[in-house]
């Protein structure tokens, strides 16, 4: 996974300079998906909806009933060429087909009057290697008609399509604006879900510090720190977008739909102050790290230094015996040698009991 993500970066790099000396508004995909690009179709209205699928633009086009709203989901962006079909059959801006294939980019909101364009970060969490998985989402919104473009298979928008096609969801009576919230809506409620799962995280790490200290590292509690700035880097981003899609005074936006809209503000608001929390406790979880290694350290040298303390003495009595002079009586006295041991030992013993009174180890 790890190998992935690293030529991920490198893939976006080589992408990049693919546009360098290109005119603006050229089509180049840089992510890294090789996913083949498909087309999903909802057209729909209160009573009725109808499903396409296809990897042609010229069917899903001839799909399109304008009387209705139409809802068309591109998944896989490597074919550039097939997104610019669909983008002049909407006669959108090449700038804005661009922003759609660049997927590195920050979350964004532009009105481009006749549409509005907004791109975020759909996020997933890889239990395996514990870490967040994003993948840009953009959404195109028109009169009648919403463009939703993915890098590749898979979203956490399984449930509007069913509700959709049960008939189920609001959206089938309101305009598209309100799918495009509804869409919008799930991606930062998936954020709740990337949020407990770094909350449990933490707890775990939090945990087995308590026990032992042995059985975490500094690169976990980094690796769980890298991962909060990836999820504050798009999710601040992303509040000030919406901040300003609920200022936007735009007819493609229900004033009814505004007041969702603001709910979902109130969701990034409640998102931020939890990263903010959790900040502190992986600052908090780091500094009981290093105060308990440091504490194991302060208690290996005070042992350490107990020792060499009784044994400065017995070394001093052994280095004045060991001198090789001729006139030292108690070198040819019958005990000297069991005396001086005896000696050592009571001091020894001494120096130990009053080490031990004083509490010093």
């Amino acid at each position: 996974m790890k190998n992935n993500s690293h030529s991920g970066k490198t893939g976006k790099i080589r992408n990049y300079r693919k546009k360098t000396g290109l005119p603006p508004g050229t089509l180049v995909y840089t992510g890294n998906a090789e996913q083949e690009t498909t087309f999903d179709l909802f057209s729909f209205d209160a009573a009725t909806v109808e499903r396409t699928e296809s990897a042609m633009v010229s069917e899903i086009t001839g799909k399109i009933n304008l009387n209705r709203n139409n809802w068309i989901n591109v998944i896989g962006l490597s074919n550039t060429e097939l997104i610019g079909d669909l983008g002049k059959h909407h006669t959108l801006h090449p700038l804005l087909l661009e922003d759609v294939l660049n997927t590195d980019s920050v979350p964004k909101f532009e009105n481009y009057g006749d549409v509005l364009y907004m791109s975020l970060k759909m996020l997933k969490w890889d239990s395996e290697n514990n870490s967040i998985d994003a993948e840009q989402i953009s959404f195109i919104v028109g009169e009648n008609y919403l463009l939703s473009f993915q890098e590749r298979n898979g979203d956490v928008f399984d449930m509007v399509r069913e509700r959709l096609l049960n008939g189920l969801s609001k959206a089938r009576e309101k305009g598209i604006d309100f799918l495009a919230y509804i869409l919008i809506d799930k991606i930062v409620d998936n954020y709740f879900i990337i949020l407990e799962n770094i909350e449990d995280h933490i707890e775990n790490i939090e945990l087995e510090l308590i026990r032992d200290t042995d059985r975490i590292t500094p690169l976990q509690l980094m690796h769980l720190k890298k991962q909060l700035i990836q999820l504050r880097k798009h999710v601040y981003p992303l509040r000030d977008e919406i901040r300003k899609l609920q200022r936007d005074d735009s007819k493609l936006i229900d004033r009814k739909t505004i007041k969702y809209i603001n709910d979902l503000y109130d969701h990034l608001q409640n998102i931020i102050q939890n990263l903010e929390s959790f900040r502190d406790t992986i600052s908090n979880l780091m500094e009981l790290y290093s105060s308990t290694i440091s504490n194991k350290l302060n208690s290996v040298m005070k042992t350490l230094t107990v020792i060499g303390a009784i044994f400065i003495p017995l070394t001093f009595i052994a280095g004045v015996y060991g001198m090789n002079f001729e006139f030292m009586p108690e070198l040819h006295y019958t005990y000297g040698y069991p005396v001086a041991l005896l000696g050592m030992l009571v001091i020894a013993l001494g120096l130990f009991l009053y080490m031990k009174s004083r509490k010093w180890f």
